[in-house]
């Protein structure tokens, strides 16, 4: 496939209730099929408010296993419309005990199959999960993710029907290393799902996010929540703008907050994707003979990116 429509939707503020906040994430993806979408990609924590804010493991109720009841829900739909979902989701590892701020990719070609994340050295995991986690005041009432989550240990791609896409939640996008790694893995978009502000303006946000698809020749969506959640009495602000981004780093489409709810479309298109990595060449002109950095992998990985979720860990 050279071509792929990518959706990111742009969700209410969530509730306290939970299967107030599925509905909705429910009637996104068959608004997004209706339009023609192959990809959605859904807000960081799409079915809970942003809890951070909270004292050290508020909310635990909230967290669901992978796979389990909700991934089974989604994954169903998703298979029933034919899209593929990018589903973030408080996460409970039944073997570790351990929280996570993660996210599934669940491919509906394939029934309500997880397509597994393959990291550096070919090992899959089900899913990806948020590498780093912030701690801050401002906007108020601040956050502890170090509270509330465990943070990830690899960085991987999942293969979409061959369109290899790696995941950053949100803080992850901060942080050029992780930009490199997943183009130096083979990723052709940079998935990012958001909830919050993070103090930014929003000139800011799409400027940050144009410049690491630029430089990294590679697509980029992002996907946030707009509204304001109320949990534990406090406010938490999320203000839009999801977009979708080229790889020469030109927005292809965006959701400004004004706008409220709805969906960002774009086409990912693996030709241009070719053509723009053959014109802007900075990945290939890296000085590594003095800043050694992430190389490229073994094309086997992207082979081994369609391993079977009971293969992963």
């Amino acid at each position: 496939m050279r071509a792929t429509r990518v959706a990111a939707a742009q969700l209410p503020a969530c509730g306290d209730d939970q299967a107030a906040n599925l509905a909705v994430v429910e009637s996104a993806l068959s608004e997004a099929a209706s339009a023609g979408a192959d990809l959605v990609v859904l807000p960081e924590l799409a079915t809970t408010p942003y809890f951070a804010g909270e004292p050290a493991g508020a909310h635990r109720d909230w967290a669901e296993p992978v796979p389990g009841p909700l991934t089974e829900r989604v994954g169903g739909l998703a298979a029933a419309l034919g899209v593929a979902v990018v589903l973030p989701l408080f996460e409970r590892d039944l073997a570790s005990g351990t929280f996570h701020n993660s996210a599934v990719v669940l491919n509906g070609d394939q029934g309500d199959r997880i397509v597994p994340c393959v990291d550096r050295a070919g090992r899959p995991h089900r899913l990806a999960r948020k590498l780093h986690l912030p701690v801050g005041d401002d906007p108020a009432p601040g956050f502890d993710e170090p509270a509330h989550f465990t943070p990830g240990d690899w960085l991987g791609l999942h293969d979409v029907a061959g369109l290899l896409l790696g995941t950053l939640i949100c803080y992850d996008r901060r942080f050029p290393e992780c930009w490199r790694e997943l183009r130096a893995l083979g990723a052709d978009l940079a998935v990012v799902p958001i909830a919050g502000s993070g103090g930014d303006s929003t000139e800011f946000f799409l400027g940050e996010l144009r410049t690491h698809a630029r430089e990294n020749g590679v697509f980029a969506v992002a996907a946030n929540k707009i509204g304001t959640e109320w949990v534990g009495g406090h406010p938490v602000d999320n203000f839009g703008e999801s977009c979708v981004v080229g790889p020469d780093g030109e927005l292809l489409a965006h959701r400004p907050g004004a706008d409220g709810p709805g969906l960002v479309l774009a086409d990912i298109d693996l030709d241009v994707l070719a053509a723009t990595r053959a014109q802007l060449r900075y990945f290939e002109h890296r000085r590594t003979d003095l800043f050694p950095g992430p190389l490229p992998t073994p094309p086997l990985l992207a082979s081994q990116c369609s391993v079977k979720h009971e293969e992963a860990s």
